[in-house]
């Protein structure tokens, strides 16, 4: 049986495979192959232990083969979905997800609501509250921010934004963010607002998906574990008087595919075995145990790596599990790789589900 579901891709703006050519070619290329959505994501402080590490784009091995003469390239979230915006036609731009609290909330709406305009109402704008520290993340503390009050001022923020888009001349009170009198246009072309996507699975993370998200990107939550992940997130709607249904549940998910099983595993260990480090702190969150959740294990459990129907099949247990949209973060050497890979996906794997 045919089931719906929806494919983003993560493109090159991190790593040593980004460049401007390269999110050029990406965004292009992810527009034509079909996908439903192109993504970026959003870091200031970005260095060679980061690229090392915490690898969204690209592969282990891309990083030790630039060997250690390079700048440690990001190429900023808003800036570089403007440029896809402007080499593409249909695909949806997002981003997986925004940092609030490093943001200052009018001058990033009006950026926003430019970017949604400009691109005809294809923006999809995910926000979180920023990456623990346990995962290398410094931003917090090179930008004076405080990790203590960041979910406060990510709600601030929000708020903040969402007034400035559905009137016409906003004020705000708040701990972190006060103004008064704010008329800001253009508004976003998508009435009331983009669609906003919340990453996380920390508690307060899931109480700010209940309150505000229209979808929710979730991360390491493998299948098994998703219907008790949404029977949670279902209790936490229903005490705001939401339907079971508002939020689109979406997985931000790595993947490679090759002929075989065994073949994409091979190629995809040394890049999975250094998430462990990359992102530790963030796995475990739905386990039976959380105490005595096995990092890697739940990272490769919570993955697509294999043959195209291995990962059909997988995609079919995840979608019965109530996870209808993928963020695909490919695994790839260099972009010929990451383009083959997208090929592929979208002839053996796609109509699946279309």
């Amino acid at each position: 049986m045919t089931r719906q579901a929806q494919f983003g891709v993560r493109i090159p703006v991190a790593g040593v495979l980004s460049s401007p050519q390269a999110i050029r070619s990406s965004a292009i290329e992810a527009d034509r192959t079909g996908f439903d959505t192109l993504w970026v994501h959003d870091y200031l402080i970005w260095n060679k232990t980061l690229d090392s590490v915490h690898i969204s784009c690209g592969s282990r091995e891309a990083f030790e083969a630039a060997g250690p003469d390079y700048p440690p390239m990001f190429y900023e979230s808003i800036t570089s979905l403007t440029y896809c915006a402007a080499v593409t036609e249909r695909i949806r731009l997002g981003i997986a997800v925004l940092i609030l609290p490093y943001r200052e909330p009018l001058l990033t709406a009006k950026q926003l609501a430019c970017l949604d305009d400009l691109s005809g109402g294809r923006l999809d704008l995910g926000i979180g509250q920023g990456a623990a520290k346990s995962t290398l993340n410094v931003d917090f503390e090179v930008l004076g921010v405080s990790r203590a009050t960041k979910v406060t001022h990510t709600r601030e923020c929000l708020e903040a934004m969402l007034a400035v888009w559905n009137q016409d001349s906003p004020s705000f009170s708040g701990r972190f963010v006060n103004f008064a009198d704010a008329t800001i246009y253009p508004k976003p072309r998508q009435l009331p607002h983009p669609p906003i996507w919340i990453g996380g699975s920390a508690d307060k993370s899931l109480d700010m998906i209940a309150d505000y998200a229209d979808a929710w990107l979730s991360c390491w939550v493998t299948p098994d574990q998703f219907p008790v992940a949404i029977a949670d997130l279902n209790k936490r709607l229903a005490a705001r008087g939401r339907p079971a249904d508002a939020p689109t549940i979406g997985s931000e998910i790595q993947i490679l595919l090759a002929d075989t099983d065994e073949e994409a595993r091979q190629q995809a260990a040394r890049t999975m075995g250094a998430f462990e480090t990359g992102y530790a702190g963030t796995t475990g969150g739905f386990a039976e145990d959380k105490q005595q959740a096995d990092t890697l294990s739940e990272i490769w459990e919570s993955s697509l790596i294999g043959s195209p129907e291995h990962v059909r099949d997988r995609i079919h247990e995840y979608v019965d599990a109530g996870c209808t949209y993928f963020e695909l973060k490919f695994i790839y050497h260099n972009l010929d790789h990451l383009f083959e890979q997208w090929r592929r996906f979208a002839s053996a794997v796609l109509p699946e589900f279309r």
